[in-house]
């Protein structure tokens, strides 16, 4: 009876806050990096290539919720030559698909996905997202600079 009760209190506790803050940005032409101190962080932008099914990409992004320490998600949408984003494909059947898309179309919208992090935890984040499957890449300050939202 007592592992009965434990189990329903546990079933019924409420889920734990994530220490993951997303930001998604939505002002056209702003440079959300501009402005922005990341002496003390690092910054990575974060693709899921692989070709997961809807469902086990949202599985494995709740899965990226529960990280370890306090983060940031930035969704940032852009629009980019779809040469240009193919080129940056690492999935050879991903990369595939999108030089398919390339032959009907020269810009693509989509979302520019990054993950700000405090340099002592950046090592456990990067194991985290290597075993979730995620391809990251480390951007510099330069590079962020750059970044606008056009949708």
């Amino acid at each position: 009876m007592t592992s009965h009760l434990k189990q329903n209190a546990q079933e019924n506790q409420m889920p734990q806050a994530s220490k993951l803050e997303i930001k998604v940005f939505d002002e056209q032409g702003n440079f959300p990096f501009k402005e922005k101190d990341l002496s003390s962080k690092r910054v990575y932008e974060i693709h899921d290539e692989t070709l997961r099914t809807p469902l086990e990409k949202a599985e494995v992004f709740e899965q990226l919720l529960k990280v370890p320490n306090q983060c940031e998600l930035w969704i940032v949408p852009v629009t980019t030559e779809t040469s240009a984003l193919t080129k940056s494909l690492k999935e050879e059947r991903t990369s595939a698909l999108f030089d398919l898309l390339a032959s009907i179309k020269d810009k693509m919208q989509f979302d520019q996905t990054f993950l700000i992090v405090d340099d002592s935890v950046a090592p456990t984040i990067c194991d985290q997202l290597k075993e979730l499957g995620y391809t990251f890449t480390e951007k510099t300050e330069e590079e962020l600079q750059q970044v606008q939202v056009e949708f």
